[in-house]
């Protein structure tokens, strides 16, 4: 089995130019099989923690990144998914209020992929994937293997690529970080700023339950740099808020600063007298009959 493994994707917040790179390692290497590694989608907008505040809303960040994912699964109709901490962002929001699984749509509905399997783990040629929740360390993987007993490859840690052997006489294992595909740049990923370890953008392929970790060229002059790639900014939270409580807030506003007065209401309402000393720039100013005021 020619296997392809994608790294954290976190639609809409993936790297413009990694669906390209994936879809040249399929076809370089001639895969028949392809396992997206975890967190598809990234769903900032419903985070424990606080949303960024150029985020777009719920609604909103589900219609972008379906989009994205819909190229996705143009490019790879078939396909075998783990589920990520970041994908499970709606099951465990519906559970802090009680609300029971059966309510909630499935993975392949949600995202309309039929093709997809959606599943926490999954085992081809004697190799372990999974997403990786809950691993960590310097060699995540490594350390996912040596408690599973087998070949194991995941994502997760962004900032971990690449592939550690263990042997045996009888046999050899190893654990492979895939990488990721996230854009370093996008608000989902404005904590990470200051962080001085940066996410490794690449992905691995298992030829027969042998791994080969590739990459991506994304620096300024490669093939996969960013300049290379329509990128539309993403739309700021306040273009999100609908027309009709704009036309409120505005009405209101204009309400409070014009109050309506009617034409009865104008006719009952005594002239003012002018002040000398306030009188309006250019008018004749009237004689005063009363105190100013």
């Amino acid at each position: 089995m020619r296997n392809l493994a994608i790294g954290d994707i976190h639609a809409p917040c993936q790297h413009p130019g990694y669906l390209a790179f994936c879809r040249d390692l399929y076809e370089d290497y001639g895969c028949d099989s392809v396992t997206f590694i975890g967190d598809v989608c990234d769903w900032h907008a419903i985070s424990f923690h606080a949303a960024h505040p150029d985020a777009p809303g719920p609604s909103d960040e589900f219609e972008l990144a379906h989009q994205e994912i819909e190229h996705w699964a143009k490019a790879f109709p078939v396909a075998k998914v783990c589920i990520g901490n970041h994908d499970e962002r709606i099951v465990r929001l519906a559970e802090t209020v009680n609300i029971p699984s059966r309510f909630i749509r499935d993975y392949k509905e949600t995202w309309g992929t039929p093709g997809w399997d959606w599943s926490h783990e999954h085992i081809k040629d004697d190799v372990y994937y999974f997403h990786g929740t809950g691993n960590g360390g310097q060699y995540p993987a490594y350390n996912a293997m040596k408690k599973m007993l087998m070949s194991t490859v995941m994502g997760h840690i962004h900032t971990a690529s690449g592939v550690k052997w263990a042997a045996n006489p009888q046999r050899r294992i190893f654990g492979m970080d895939t990488g990721c595909g996230i854009d370093d740049k996008a608000y989902a990923f404005a904590y990470g700023k200051h962080m001085k370890a940066r996410s490794i953008l690449s992905a691995g392929v298992i030829l027969d339950g042998i791994p080969f970790p590739h990459v991506m060229p994304c620096g300024p002059g490669e093939k996969y740099h960013r300049s290379n790639y329509k990128v539309e900014e993403t739309p700021k939270r306040s273009t999100f808020i609908p027309k009709s409580v704009v036309q409120i807030v505005q009405e209101s506003k204009s309400r409070k600063a014009k109050p309506h007065v009617g034409k009865a209401q104008k006719s009952k309402v005594p002239a003012r007298p002018v002040c000398p000393d306030r009188g309006t720039r250019g008018a004749a100013r009237a004689p005063v009959r009363g105190p100013c005021n």
